[in-house]
């Protein structure tokens, strides 16, 4: 790909620590992986790039491009049964006019078998859309604009209510992304447009999580240091708080994927650099930020060898592990899988080799109820478009 999300984002990260990420090799763990589907670039799309949403037994991982659609980028909605490589796709994405294009996140479900995700281009205002699946139907709910905001880069997440909320990366009042709210009567509302102080960042492009009302997430560039932060908007006021700034160096920089909650009070996330005095020379980090005292605590710093840089989120079994991704790194240079457990040792579960198994994993994984991990990797496989994979514990 040579278009402008590749400039913007892979180009901003991929070259950063290549060199520095095949120092060595980690020992092998007992886990098992296994190679569900291999995206051929067609029909099924090509270039997953969001967390697989795990619902009834079925995965839906939207791709970036892909399809049958002459659009730039498309993409697709593609659904497989787990731990079977079957796979076929729901949507086919058409582009401008008609409902978007390059879906980049995930999708998330009401229970009531109807999906929702965001593409980040297309649309009639060419700034991505809010789209909704029920069935094989699509619709588009909300086509972005510069003004409300557009490039929506992360995926949703939905209350009990049934309203959407999510950033865009870039547009707004002052154009540098904004956090917005979709409700269940197709309402549209921008809860906080970035820009507004030289402080409170610039450039979400991760999902949110809520709690008791608040909105948190992060942006990648900007605050105090110019290296993101971490924010806190509340839903009812439109009050946006910045509770951390990064400083690019030990505590990390540029954090893309979003946070989780660890129900205690605090939220975990990544940085795709820092961990270094260095700064933007580092692998990244993943961090602990306590909401109620804003201090930051940084929980492993990535070598190289065990990963480097983490573009997505993390998922939690609800033990105090987690689970992510890191996009580089690992024994061979494209990426793994990791762990890191409650006493915060990290182990990397698996390292791609950009074989048949995929190459470069930019989302995050996702957790079933037996404990298997769930994943795609962006690229690599058996035509170069990226696979999806199962880790068995």
């Amino acid at each position: 790909m040579t278009d402008k999300l590749q400039r913007n984002r892979i180009a901003r990260f991929a070259a950063l620590s290549l060199a520095c990420a095949m120092l060595a090799v980690p020992a092998a763990t007992a886990q098992t992986f296994k190679e569900l589907y291999a995206f051929t670039g067609g029909l099924d799309g090509g270039g997953p790039w969001g967390t697989p949403l795990l619902n009834g037994g079925i995965l839906y991982e939207p791709t970036f491009h892909g399809g049958s659609a002459a659009a730039d980028y498309a993409g697709t909605v593609s659904v497989f049964i787990t731990n079977a490589s079957l796979g076929t796709y729901l949507y086919d994405f058409q582009g401008q006019p008609n409902d978007g294009s390059a879906p980049m996140g995930g999708l998330v479900t009401d229970g009531f078998g109807d999906f929702f995700g965001t593409t980040t281009q297309g649309g009639f205002s060419l700034g991505g859309t809010i789209y909704e699946i029920t069935g094989d139907t699509e619709s588009v709910l909300y086509n972005f604009t510069e003004r409300g905001g557009k490039d929506p880069e992360g995926g949703l997440i939905i209350d009990a209510a049934g309203n959407l909320y999510g950033t865009t990366s870039s547009g707004g009042t002052n154009g540098s992304g904004t956090v917005f709210a979709f409700s269940a009567f197709d309402s549209f509302v921008q809860l906080y447009s970035f820009g507004n102080d030289k402080y409170d960042g610039i450039g979400p492009a991760s999902s949110l999580v809520s709690q008791k009302g608040v909105l948190y997430g992060v942006t990648t560039e900007g605050g105090e240091y110019g290296w993101g932060t971490i924010f806190a908007v509340d839903i009812k006021t439109k009050l946006e708080t910045v509770l951390y700034s990064f400083h690019g160096k030990k505590d990390g920089g540029t954090p893309v994927g979003g946070l989780v909650s660890d129900g205690q009070g605090n939220l975990y996330g990544t940085t795709s650099t820092g961990g270094s005095p260095k700064g933007h020379k580092g692998n990244g980090v993943i961090f602990m930020l306590n909401i109620k005292s804003k201090q930051c605590t940084v929980v492993h710093t990535f070598t190289g060898p065990d990963g480097s840089q983490p573009l997505a989120g993390l998922a939690t079994d609800g033990q105090g592990n987690f689970y992510g991704t890191t996009y580089i790194g690992g024994a061979k240079g494209y990426g793994t899988v990791f762990e890191l457990n409650s006493a915060g040792t990290l182990t990397t579960l698996y390292s791609f080799t950009d074989g048949t198994d995929g190459a470069y994993p930019y989302g995050g994984v996702t957790l079933d109820s037996s404990g298997n991990i769930y994943g795609a990797a962006t690229q690599g496989g058996e035509y170069g478009q990226g696979t999806l994979f199962e880790i068995l514990p």
